[in-house]
C-alpha cells in the first residue's frame, strides 16, 4: 500500500470539520441561545465562523423565541473637548464601562431625545453645529452596529419622543414658532415612515420639559410652567388638571411600579404619584449624598428593572483625575415614604487623561436593553 505523503495528510486534515460546524444551523442555534451575552462575545472572537453565528439575526429570533434574551445597560458618555459621545456597556461582573462602537455622526452638543426598543435605540434629532438636525438613528445592541434612520419631517432639538406599540411619537423641539400641523410627528416603525400628527395649539403643551409612559399605551407628561398632560394615539393630549409641586427640580423622570422617580437638587432622588406630582424625597440616602453629590450633583439617573441607577462626577481624594461613580439603588414603601438601599456603589469609567477645569463627563445616556 503507498503511503500518503506528509503535504497531503496534511492537506486532508484541513478540510476535516469538526466542533459546531460541523452540527446542522438549527442545530447551533438552539444550543448558542442559551448562552450568556458575555460569553457570545468571548465565542465570536475564537473565528470569523463563529463570530458570523453569533451575531446573526436568527439567533436574536431564536432567542426571544427560547425567552432566552437577557438585559444589557447602556450608557453614552459626552467627554467634553472630544469630537464625538462614546458608547459604553456596563460589564455585570466587573462594574465597569466597556467602550462599543460609537456612531461617528452624533454630535456631542446636547439636545439629542432616545427611545428604546426591546433590542435597539433611536437618536432622535438634536443640535449640530449649533443648529437642530432631523437626523434619526438606530443602534443595534444585538449586533452592536449603527444604522440611518428615515430623517423626521421636521429638525427639533430636545424633543419629547415616546414609543407606544409599533411607533414612536415625537413632541416639540422645533421652535415656538410651529403651527398644529407640523408641532408633532409619528414614526411607524414597520413601514419606516414618518407623518405628522396634528395636535391643536390650543390642547398641545407649552415646551414638554419631561414625559414618560404608563402602562404601555399613555405618556405622562409636564410643560415648563409644570402642568400635566396626558397623550395617548386615541385621545391626544389631555390636561391633567394638577401642577408639577417642584417645576425647577424635577429631571430625568422614570416609573418603577406605580412611582414616579426624578434627580433634584444637592444629590436628592424625588418621588411622587403620577396623578399627584407631589415630590418627596427618597429617604435613606444620606451616606450616598456624603460621596461628593452635593458639590457636583447627579448627573444622570435612569432604572435597571426594579432599581435606579445614577451617575455622578466624583475626585477621589489625592487623585488627579475625575472618575464617574455610579450606584444602584433598591427601593422599598414604608408608611408614607419610600426608602432607598444602596445596593451597590464605586467607579465604573475613568478618564484617560489629567483633570483640568474643561475636562468633565457628562452622561448622554444610560438605560437597558436585551440581547
Amino acid at each position: 500500500m503507498k503511503r500518503r505523503s506528509r503535504k497531503e495528510r496534511k492537506r486532508k486534515n484541513k478540510t476535516k470539520v469538526c466542533g459546531l460546524t460541523s452540527l446542522p444551523d438549527e442545530v447551533v442555534l438552539n444550543c448558542l441561545a442559551y448562552v450568556s451575552r458575555l460569553d457570545l462575545a468571548a465565542f465570536g472572537m475564537t473565528s470569523k465562523a463563529h463570530r458570523s453565528l453569533a451575531t446573526s439575526p436568527w439567533l436574536w429570533d431564536c432567542r426571544c423565541q427560547m425567552d432566552c434574551i437577557e438585559p444589557s445597560y447602556y450608557v453614552c458618555l459626552h467627554i467634553f473637548a472630544e469630537p464625538i459621545p462614546r458608547w459604553f456597556i456596563l460589564h455585570p461582573v466587573q462594574r465597569r464601562l466597556k467602550p462599543i462602537d460609537s456612531y461617528a455622526y452624533q454630535s456631542p452638543e446636547s439636545g439629542s431625545s432616545f427611545v428604546v426598543l426591546a433590542w435597539g435605540i433611536y437618536i432622535i434629532g438634536g443640535l449640530v453645529n449649533g443648529k437642530p438636525t432631523s437626523e434619526v438613528a438606530l443602534f443595534d445592541c444585538f449586533e452592536h452596529r449603527w444604522y440611518r434612520i428615515p430623517p423626521m419631517k421636521m429638525a427639533r432639538t430636545s424633543a419629547s419622543a415616546s414609543r407606544i406599540d409599533n411607533k414612536i411619537y415625537v413632541f416639540g423641539g422645533c421652535g415656538d414658532d410651529v403651527d398644529s400641523s407640523n408641532w408633532a410627528e409619528v414614526y411607524d416603525i414597520d413601514t419606516l415612515t414618518w407623518d405628522f400628527l396634528c395636535v391643536p395649539t390650543t390642547t398641545r403643551p407649552k415646551n414638554i420639559k419631561q414625559s414618560v409612559v404608563i402602562g404601555k399605551k399613555e405618556v405622562y407628561a409636564a410643560d415648563e410652567d409644570g402642568q400635566s398632560f396626558s397623550f395617548s394615539p386615541s385621545k391626544l393630549f389631555v390636561s391633567c388638571g394638577k401642577t408639577d409641586s417642584k417645576p425647577g427640580d424635577r429631571h430625568d423622570w422614570c416609573l418603577i411600579g406605580r412611582f414616579l422617580f426624578s434627580r433634584g437638587p444637592r444629590g436628592t432622588i424625588l418621588w411622587c404619584l403620577p396623578d399627584e406630582l407631589d415630590w418627596k424625597e427618597v429617604k435613606g440616602l444620606e451616606e450616598l449624598q456624603q460621596q461628593q453629590l452635593v458639590e457636583y450633583g447627579i448627573s444622570k439617573l435612569s432604572k435597571k428593572a426594579s432599581y435606579i441607577v445614577i451617575f455622578w462626577n466624583a475626585q477621589p481624594l489625592g487623585a488627579d483625575s475625575l472618575e464617574l461613580w455610579s450606584a444602584e439603588i433598591s427601593l422599598r414603601k414604608l408608611g408614607p415614604d419610600i426608602w432607598g438601599k444602596i445596593e451597590w456603589s464605586g467607579s465604573v469609567y475613568k478618564l484617560d487623561y489629567p483633570l483640568t477645569d474643561s475636562n468633565r463627563v457628562k452622561v448622554v445616556y444610560a438605560g437597558t436593553a436585551f440581547t
